[in-house]
């Protein structure tokens, strides 16, 4: 009786199913008979022929789980021969089929390729050797160097890693470029890659066309840093370029911690800067001269403020003037005037400060004894009365040119003495 021993076999205990590995028991028309593990345990007579890897035996696996060599013992009988038999009349009928005959019809010849060219037919195809050494290359980069198309040594691993790729979608996975990528490279123009990118939806505002640039909604600057004494948000800023010295223009809120919130306008230009702070506490600080028709002060009434306003106007002077007032009491007909101390100011201030100091007036304020003024000299000045007896208390009032070095940077000011220019040609706008 012959045996069957190709491949392997996987029993499990209590299992009547074999499992074969690279078996192939139909193919072999096998009809019975008995397998005979190499293991410990029985040997498993045939029930069914399932397939080429799997046999129902007729009694279960007693032994250990496991994958063995095995050796399976046809049957010797009449069943088996009649099995043979008709398998290999199978087998002559389908070489008859009108498929296989085709081929059967053709002559052989050297380096022809037999295929079929219709459902019935068949013929032959060169089939060089060359053809032949293309067919059994591994991949396309190897079949490129067979072509000669570049030698094999000259394509990185990495390029070989393209030349396999099927389409422009695989290449760009090999590249790793992310879909996020991919999907820009798609897109047809800038229009769409905004789109792809979420670019407008995160503007907050819609943009400005450049046919048409005004903005139709509020625009924002969000954020707050700097130092623990001074902080601010971003700026919006107008600018001319960004060459150094170009002009630009910031708009900006601060906190100077603890003290005051302020707005600040800067101007920049030709290396120069010029700032202007509106604050918290309603003042307003600008580093030049305010030109404008009239200057007033806007207060609530102070007898009626929820119905009122007051409204004084300034006083005009072709000089940049101040001015100081006050009463001192005669001593023996006599009374040394202090105007920083009168003033409320550091000593040496009002020299400092001003230019042409005149006592504009004095007024006894108790009796009528006439009085004078002495000369001014450093800010201060003696008022004498007429009888040296006299002890009346006296009203002053001074005035005088400013001089003080920022005065002198006004562009109506004489930069030499600080006075001012009261007259002025008007700019050309032309």
């Amino acid at each position: 009786m012959t045996t069957y021993k190709t491949g392997t076999i996987t029993l499990t205990n209590g299992s009547r199913i074999v499992t074969g590995i690279d078996t192939g028991w139909q193919t072999a028309v096998i009809a019975g008979g008995v397998i005979y593990p190499e293991a410990a345990g029985n040997p498993l007579p045939i029930e069914t022929i399932d397939s080429n890897t799997q046999i129902t035996a007729a009694t279960a696996w007693v032994g250990a789980t496991g994958t063995y060599t095995y050796a399976l013992q046809r049957q010797n009988d009449g069943y088996q021969v009649l099995s043979n038999a008709s398998a290999l009349a199978g087998y002559i009928q389908r070489l008859k089929d009108t498929p296989l005959a085709a081929l059967d019809d053709l002559v052989p010849a050297e380096d022809q390729l037999p295929y079929f060219n219709g459902a019935t037919s068949a013929d032959l195809t060169p089939l060089t050797a060359f053809a032949r050494s293309l067919l059994d290359d591994a991949d396309a980069a190897e079949a490129l160097e067979t072509l000669g198309a570049f030698p094999s040594s000259d394509v990185s691993v990495f390029s070989k890693t393209l030349l396999d790729d099927a389409n422009a979608a695989a290449a760009l996975d090999t590249l790793g470029v992310s879909a996020f990528a991919q999907a820009l490279l798609g897109d047809a123009d800038a229009a769409a890659a905004r789109g792809t990118m979420g670019a407008q939806a995160s503007l907050g505002y819609a943009p400005v066309a450049a046919d048409n640039p005004r903005m139709t909604s509020d625009a924002y600057v969000t954020g707050f840093g700097g130092s623990a004494s001074l902080k601010a948000t971003p700026a919006f800023v107008a600018r001319q370029a960004d060459a150094s010295g170009a002009i630009r223009g910031l708009l900006q809120a601060y906190e100077q911690v603890g003290q005051y919130y302020f707005l600040l306008l800067s101007l920049e230009a030709g290396g120069g800067a010029w700032q202007m702070q509106f604050r918290s506490d309603g003042s307003l600080n600008i580093p030049g001269a305010i030109n404008a028709a009239a200057k007033n002060f806007l207060i609530d009434h102070p007898l009626d403020p929820y119905n009122k306003d007051l409204i004084f106007a300034s006083t005009e002077s072709p000089h940049y003037a101040v001015e100081a007032w006050g009463i001192s009491r005669l001593v023996d007909g006599r009374a040394s005037v202090d105007i920083d101390a009168a003033s409320n100011l550091t000593s040496g201030t009002w020299a400092a400060l001003t230019q042409n100091t005149i006592v504009r007036s004095l007024q006894n304020q108790e009796g009528f004894t006439a009085v004078r003024p002495g000369p001014v000299s450093g800010g201060s000045f003696e008022i004498i009365a007429e009888y040296e007896t006299c002890t009346d208390l006296i009203a002053w009032h001074v005035v005088a040119d400013r001089a003080d070095p920022v005065v002198k940077t006004l562009a109506n000011a004489d930069p030499a003495t600080g006075l001012l220019v009261p007259e002025a040609e008007k700019d050309d706008l032309s």
